[in-house]
């Protein structure tokens, strides 16, 4: 973050200034164990813990200024701002902040594919330009907020991510970063337990449209039904992504090299480009195509879309590949969505080849009424990729059975386990040298202990 005076934030959340007016920060922090010396301390409500509470340790490790509900005494060269709600003057920081910057702003939504698509984009525009980005998936109402305050003077375009849970949200995200080219990867069904249908989704997602620049431009996945029958239907430039021939820009020629990656070609102003990535999976692509959509917008060349795409490598525990001896393990376990869930298995049928395969499934949470035909239909996909063994953990991993039953899958080649624990044993017997194993499922099914679990042993055994 750039130096900012007391009185200059408290003018931007429109809260009450004690203490040095004049002190600055050049850092923001809503967190005092990562807090470090002339910072701003936003104190923030928690579900496990209360910020104000922690005020005073702030200022001990070297905050200058904090943002509080509550009055709080300084002197010397500290300061203390008062708002009525300290998330809202978050979000009000940054949304000025980011005003004074002269940059291009991309702002990515969507059910699946959001992070992705953050880090190719990053990955292309940073061969020409200086590309800031959200930290990981700081995408909601706070992590975002605190993205944009990592700017500074040295950045010329900024990428963020932006995710939702219900209606309203990416319209307060979208108005704080006001971006000149917003994307959408898809309209899934996650979250679908609180916005009830797709077409809610759609009109959530849609609010991205709200906080855009007058002569922004929107990049929406053609092969998406419900963002396709948008076609001239918006108030701006609309620039469709995907394999349909209808697609401004449009992927063909897809060739999957198993764990090497995957490469195609893609017309780029009428000339041919091929296009490899090092990372497996074939539904990669699409994502890998609203990047390019975005880098034709921002004037990258050709051949920097090829370098940017090949420096391309997917984050920790989002297909991560790791071998345990001759035994390789397909970490996807960060998050699951049906998609996500059904873009995996195909990495799994490709990486794995002529070896045995093995589908260690988790829970889908979030689901709502759609749980039972979410888990029902990656159960099927399990069977139509011919996947060796499917082993399905957790309470609603019932139907994923039920799905892979109804679609074919001899039943002596499932099984299924409440708990980790009992998982845990039967997958130690059920694993041989030469398989490849994917684990995938909802973050709180915590499928990473498992591998932890499995392979400690395995591990040793296999060196």
């Amino acid at each position: 973050m750039e130096k900012l005076r007391a009185d200059k934030i408290a003018g931007w959340v429109n809260g009450r200034l004690s203490g040095n007016e004049a002190t600055v920060a050049d850092n923001v922090s809503t967190d005092t164990r990562t807090l470090t010396e002339g910072s701003l301390f936003v104190a923030i409500r928690g579900e496990k813990f209360d910020g104000h509470e922690f005020i005073g340790d702030a200022f001990s490790k070297g905050a200058r200024i904090v943002i509080s509900e509550e009055e709080y005494p300084v002197d010397g060269d500290r300061a203390v701002i008062v708002v009525g709600d300290t998330v809202k003057a978050l979000g009000d920081l940054a949304r000025n902040y980011i005003r004074t910057f002269d940059i291009t702003v991309i702002g990515i939504t969507g059910s699946v594919g959001k992070t992705t698509t953050k880090e190719m984009i990053a990955q292309i525009l940073s061969t020409q330009y200086n590309v800031h980005k959200s930290m990981g998936n700081f995408n909601n109402h706070i992590g975002l907020p605190l993205s944009v305050l990592n700017l500074d003077r040295s950045h010329s375009v900024a990428v963020f991510e932006m995710g939702m849970s219900a209606m309203g949200e990416i319209d307060y995200l979208s108005r704080i970063i006001q971006p000149d080219i917003g994307i959408i990867t898809n309209i899934g069904i996650s979250h679908i337990e609180k916005l009830g249908s797709r077409q809610n989704i759609l009109r959530a997602k849609l609010e991205i449209i709200n906080g855009m620049k007058e002569n922004g431009v929107l990049i929406l996945n053609g092969d998406d039904e419900l963002l396709s029958g948008l076609e001239g239907l918006l108030p701006m430039p609309v620039v469709f992504y995907g394999i349909s021939e209808e697609c401004n820009v449009r992927g063909y020629g897809i060739e999957s090299l198993g764990e090497k990656g995957v490469r195609f070609t893609v017309n780029i102003r009428n000339r041919d480009v091929d296009i490899f990535l090092p990372v497996p999976g074939i539904h990669n692509v699409s994502d890998a195509l609203a990047a390019i959509a975005c880098a034709i917008e921002m004037g990258i060349t050709d051949e920097n879309i090829q370098n940017g795409l090949i420096r391309y490598s997917s984050e920790k525990m989002r297909l991560n590949i790791v071998d345990y001896g001759n035994i390789k393990v397909i970490n996807d376990t960060y998050n699951a969505a049906p998609s996500s869930s059904m873009a995996a298995l195909s990495v799994l049928r490709e990486v794995s080849g002529p070896r045995r395969s093995i589908d260690v499934l988790g829970d889908l949470l979030e689901q709502g009424e759609y749980s039972e035909e979410a888990h029902r239909s990656v159960g099927a996909c399990v069977a139509h990729e011919n996947i060796s063994y499917l082993v399905a953990v957790g309470e609603l991993a019932r139907d994923y059975v039920t799905g892979a039953v109804e679609a074919g899958m001899d039943q002596d080649r499932i099984m299924h386990f409440s708990d980790l624990e009992s998982a845990v044993y039967s997958l130690k017997e059920l694993i041989k040298p030469n398989d490849v194993v994917l684990f995938k499922g909802s973050r709180g099914m915590h499928l990473d202990r498992i591998i932890e679990r499995v392979f400690e042993t395995a591990n040793g055994n296999n060196g």
